[in-house]
């Protein structure tokens, strides 16, 4: 895989004609920008997740449709054959942006999902304002923060210092063993994602690698993960937990891909599993590994698929921007793509009642 990471890194150009990557939505509601049957772009749901390109300022989906914010409705979407154009760029900070605005619009629509419209929307009972951020580039993307590179982390020496195993380990069990108060799963819908995804590289301490969706973890990559709570929120106010979620890899939703987990034996052989970490201060597209703080250590979660972890409680504040470090403890390695359809992975943010 070291070898893989190296080559990955090593073959994708700065520039690269069309420049994918994803999109989700940050506020409330969040979650993955999936694409239904006829292209609305909606947040939520089991459609497929939606993979976009850009070329100077029109966007188009994946199957090189056009999108666009739909005249009469508002709503964005990427209709083959459509006509007309929105002008679209990238903030700084990687929002997607149309007419040099950053809001958007969620607003409910069937199968438990919401439409995205545009911040002119007149009538906008039962929406919630929105930004939709950009990460997973498959290059640098015009627009794109100057300060992140398009480069993979590279894989192939020894574990961070800063990340060994502590002499006392506290270890996470399966939620099923967890604080009744505290969500174990996000089935309610009532939870938060990464917003950032960073992968960092204990190699190359001092690079950026900027946003990703996709977590690379052994036992040089540690991967960062920002979630910002939303403002004017009583449910995020008192005590939070952070869920790490860890299905089956056939049960996966397809937008997910497949993930590469080393496996038991090293976790049984070498004691090993993820470390999970707090850290002091928040992170951005250009923090790296040498910027790396950490506030509270978690220790030691030993993992195995089919299962979900409650990793720790924390006192948690509407308007919050809290982060977390995952890294390898015995060289076990877990690299995947971060996905909250049906049988979600990754780590989570839901609050406590």
């Amino acid at each position: 895989l070291a070898l893989g990471l190296g080559a990955f890194a090593a073959s994708v150009p700065r520039q690269t004609t069309p420049c994918t990557f994803f999109m989700s939505a940050v506020g409330e509601p969040n979650g993955s920008i999936v694409e239904d049957t006829i292209g609305e772009d909606r947040i939520g749901g089991g459609y497929p997740q939606g993979v976009y390109y850009m070329t100077n300022h029109s966007l188009f989906d994946g199957l090189n449709h056009n999108c666009l914010i739909w005249p009469s409705t508002l709503q964005f979407q990427c209709t083959q054959g459509a006509a007309g154009a929105t002008n679209f760029t990238l903030s700084n900070d990687g929002n997607l942006m149309h007419d040099a605005s950053e809001k958007w619009f969620a607003c409910p629509a069937p199968a438990t999902t919401s439409s995205v419209m545009r911040d002119a929307l007149q009538n906008t009972t039962g929406c919630e304002s929105v930004t939709l951020r950009t990460g997973g580039f498959s290059c640098a993307a015009e627009g794109r923060p100057a300060s992140s590179t398009s480069g993979a982390p590279t894989a192939t020496a020894a574990p961070p210092s800063a990340y060994e195993e502590p002499a006392v380990a506290s270890s996470a069990t399966p939620t099923a063993s967890a604080n009744a108060a505290c969500p174990t799963d996000i089935s309610s819908e009532v939870y938060q994602f990464p917003h950032l995804i960073i992968p960092t590289s204990s190699l190359q301490p001092n690079t950026s690698f900027g946003n990703s969706y996709k977590a690379w973890i052994s036992e040089t990559n540690t991967t960062l993960f920002s979630f910002d709570l939303p403002q004017d929120s009583t449910t995020y106010n008192g005590t939070c937990a952070l869920l790490f979620l860890f299905p089956f890899g056939s049960d996966l939703n397809p937008s997910a891909g497949t993930y590469y987990f080393s496996g038991i034996e090293e976790e049984e052989g070498e004691k090993g599993g993820l470390n999970f970490a707090m850290l002091a201060g928040s992170i951005n597209s250009s923090t790296s590994y040498s910027d790396i703080n950490v506030a509270t250590n978690y220790g030691k979660t030993t993992i195995l698929p089919g299962n979900n972890y409650t990793i720790a409680t924390f006192p948690c504040n509407e308007n919050q921007q809290i982060a977390f470090a995952a890294s390898s403890v015995g060289n076990v390695e877990l690299d995947y793509f971060q996905d909250s359809a049906p049988s979600p992975i990754g780590l989570y943010v839901v609050p406590c009642s």
